[in-house]
Parts: C-alpha cells; sequence; structure tokens
C-alpha cells in the first residue's frame, strides 16, 4: 500500500497515554522496590530481575492493555514473521554501525586505539579473572579474538539478548510504533525516541551507565535514543514485524566493542550511547534514507503516514 492512499488517521491520544502511564509505573516502581529492597542491579541476580521488571515492562504494559481493550496483540505489536531477509539484515547490521563508532573515536582527539578484549566479556558479566583466561584461550584458537567475540556477540544477540529486547520492542516498536503511525516516520521516531530515552534515567542514576556523570548522561542518552530511533522505525516497517528491531536491539551488544578499541578519559565520548554512539547513528539515518529516496520501490522518510503492517495483514 502505498503511503499515499493511507488515511491520516488520529493518534489516540488516550491509549498512548494509558501504554506510557503503566510502561513508567512498572518500570520505574519495579526498580524503585528493588533499590529500597537493598537488590544490587549491577549483579548477575539483580541484573535478572532488573531484566524482567524493567525490560519487559513495555511488553508487558502493551500486552495487558491490548487484552484489556479486547484488541488483537499480534496486529497491535506488529508481532508477525514479516519479510525475513530485512529481520536478518536487522540482526548483522549493529556489526556495520559498532565499526563506525569506532572510526568515529579514533577520528575524535584524545582518543586512542587499544585491544582491551576482556571489556567484552565483563559486560556479559565475566569476573576479571574469568575474562582474563577466556581471552587467552580463544587467543590460542588461531582465530582473530575479534571474530570471535562478535560471532558470540550475534549469537547472543539472536537469542537470550533478542529475548531481553523483545520485552521492550513489544512496547516502543510494537504498540507505540503502531499508534503513533499516523504523525509520519520523523515523527514518530523523535517522539518514541525522547520516551525511550527518558525511560532510562533511574538505571542511569543508579550508575549502571555513565556512572560518573548521571546528569549529563541522563541527556546524552536521550540524545542517542533519538539518534537511533530512525533507523530502529526505517528497519521494522521495511520487515513489517517487530522482530526486526528486536534483533538488532539484542545485537546492540556489539557496541561494548567501543570500550574495547577506544580509551579516552569519558564515557560520554567513547560509549556506545555517547558521542561515538549518536554520530554513528546519524551515519545510520544517512544510509536509510540512500536506500528509501534511491533503491527502495515505495518511500516511507517523505513524512506521510505509515502503514507499517499492511502487507503481513493482508
Amino acid at each position: 500500500m502505498s503511503e499515499r492512499t493511507v488515511q491520516r488517521t488520529p493518534v489516540d491520544i488516550r491509549k498512548v497515554s494509558e501504554f506510557l502511564v503503566l510502561t513508567f509505573a512498572i518500570s520505574w516502581g519495579g526498580v524503585t522496590v528493588l533499590y529500597f529492597a537493598n537488590v544490587d542491579i549491577g549483579s548477575s541476580t539483580g541484573q535478572g530481575i532488573g531484566t524482567i521488571v524493567f525490560m519487559g515492562a513495555p511488553a508487558i504494559a502493551a500486552i495487558t492493555l491490548l487484552r484489556y481493550r479486547r484488541a488483537s496483540i499480534r496486529k497491535g505489536t506488529g508481532f508477525y514473521r514479516g519479510r525475513i531477509r530485512w529481520i536478518v539484515f536487522a540482526w548483522i547490521a549493529p556489526v556495520g554501525l559498532t565499526a563506525a563508532m569506532i572510526g568515529v573515536g579514533l577520528a575524535l582527539p584524545g582518543t586512542t586505539f587499544t585491544t582491551e578484549y576482556s571489556a567484552f566479556l565483563l559486560e556479559l558479566g565475566f569476573t576479571e579473572a574469568e575474562a582474563v583466561d577466556t581471552i587467552a584461550e580463544l587467543e590460542q584458537t588461531g582465530v582473530p579474538v575479534v571474530v570471535l567475540l562478535a560471532g558470540l556477540g550475534l549469537v547472543l544477540g539472536g537469542t537470550l539478548f533478542a529475548l531481553a529486547a523483545l520485552g521492550e520492542e513489544l512496547g516502543w516498536r510494537g504498540l507505540l510504533l503502531t499508534e503513533l503511525a499516523p504523525l509520519g516516520f520523523w515523527k514518530l521516531s523523535l517522539w518514541t525516541g525522547l520516551v525511550w530515552g527518558i525511560w532510562h534515567t533511574p538505571l542511569i542514576l543508579l550508575g549502571l551507565q555513565f556512572p560518573n556523570q548521571p546528569v549529563v548522561g541522563i541527556f546524552t542518552m536521550t540524545v542517542a535514543t533519538v539518534a537511533l530511533s530512525p533507523i530502529y522505525t526505517y528497519l521494522t516497517v521495511r520487515a513489517q514485524s517487530v522482530l526486526a528491531a528486536t534483533f538488532f536491539h539484542g545485537s546492540f551488544i556489539l557496541g561494548v566493542f567501543t570500550s574495547v578499541f577506544l580509551v579516552n578519559g569519558s564515557e560520554l565520548v567513547i560509549s556506545s550511547f555517547g558521542v561515538v554512539g549518536i554520530v554513528a547513528a546519524l551515519f545510520g539515518i544517512v544510509a536509510c534514507l540512500v536506500h528509501d529516496r534511491l533503491l527502495a520501490d515505495e518511500q516511507i522518510t517523505t513524512g506521510g503516514p505509515l502503514s507499517p503492517w499492511s502487507r503481513t495483514e493482508a
């Protein structure tokens, strides 16, 4: 269906508001309870509980709201098989995005190149001793460590991390994208990115991201999510399935490689949600625009209302 034939319908403000209130109540309220219960969110146990309570909140809110309204969960969240080639592309796309982050970082003054591979494993929950021993074992295989770790990242991104990411994406690129589709590609992406970034506030204040500069970190995270949001939107609409955003989100763990290869005095610079991530996301947006305007049969970035699941519903 061409976007010219999609009738412009108003956004259901009440439905969107109910979803956001429920999502924030579950996630922020849950983290508050964990904090006062002295649960260490940074520990492996705490991360597991936090993942269910926080990352699962958008999905819980979306499913609860749709069930209450007696609406189709599949249609309301875009939980379709979709176009497989775009879902596969979304799964591996973070490889290119991470490479762009590293390239941006190396172009910045004050940033130097390193190969601290253990940083990747530390992010996965390994202890320092375990990370060092594992890297030593990987080096003995004769296969470049970066290849092995990238492969591990993709495997986890397409399985365990994708399952965790689904808890977010059924809400953000599922229900919210569906409901904000009348706004068009750019406005939809902007509002989703803003909400998505602000939603991270409790985690940043707890020191899980930008621990040394949490207040500035909230702003930086929000700028990053706004910059990343059009990429998520583009992949989801092209795939006609929320699974594209889910696998992209899962494989975004590869962004940890910025800490593997870049050394800088501030996480605000080298984090995948910092300066390098924001600039790389802008390159990603340009890539989406080039494909949309020059290669795609149907353009979706012109600003007109979207019908993201039209073909899958047919």
